[in-house]
């Protein structure tokens, strides 16, 4: 059990493939937001790391000239009225949908897409669970600048079931009882 809770902050969550590119551009876009740097934040109601991640999002200084949204997953929360207030679009997803139409199983997750609908970066936040402040902003101004950015692992929370049932020995043992 040890091994199990040591693992959940040490081990990396699985990122998704940068194939990812057609699923965020299904997120829906406005004329005026087309040709646009976009920085897409996948955060989850149930995960303290993507309520920190939020937290963040809310308190720095956002590069006005990148579209940012936020795909949440789970309830409403009062934050979120604050973040749309800020200009960050909110799109809200079950976690079914987000396995099945984004194959994203992980989150906080960072997707930086440019201009042309290429995904330039996709990974975590900062360089281990709960560490330093979360590095968007400077991940946002590297891949603008064309520099080559090594995505950081995604430290956090499983969101889809079939993540959250492969890290959970005690639910494996349940399904194995049945």
């Amino acid at each position: 059990m040890c091994t199990y809770m040591l693992a959940r902050h040490v081990l990396a969550l699985p990122v998704p493939s940068r194939s990812l590119a057609y699923a965020v551009s299904t997120l829906e876009q406005r004329p005026d937001e087309r040709g646009r740097w976009v920085a897409l934040h996948v955060l989850s109601g149930t995960c303290g790391c993507s309520a920190r991640a939020l937290d963040h999002l809310l308190s720095s200084e956002r590069p006005p000239e990148v579209l940012e949204k936020i795909l949440w997953v789970g309830p409403a929360s009062p934050l979120l009225e604050a973040a749309r207030q800020r200009g960050f679009r909110v799109t809200y997803v079950t976690a079914d949908q987000l396995a099945t139409t984004y194959h994203v199983e992980a989150v906080p997750l960072l997707v930086v897409v440019d201009p042309a609908g290429v995904v330039r970066y996709a990974g975590g936040y900062a360089s281990r669970k709960q560490g330093p402040a979360p590095r968007d902003l400077e991940i946002l101004a590297s891949v603008r600048a064309k520099r080559e950015v090594v995505a950081l692992p995604l430290f956090g929370c499983a969101a889809s079931r079939t993540l959250q049932r492969a890290l959970d020995p005690l639910a494996r043992l349940s399904d194995a009882l049945e």
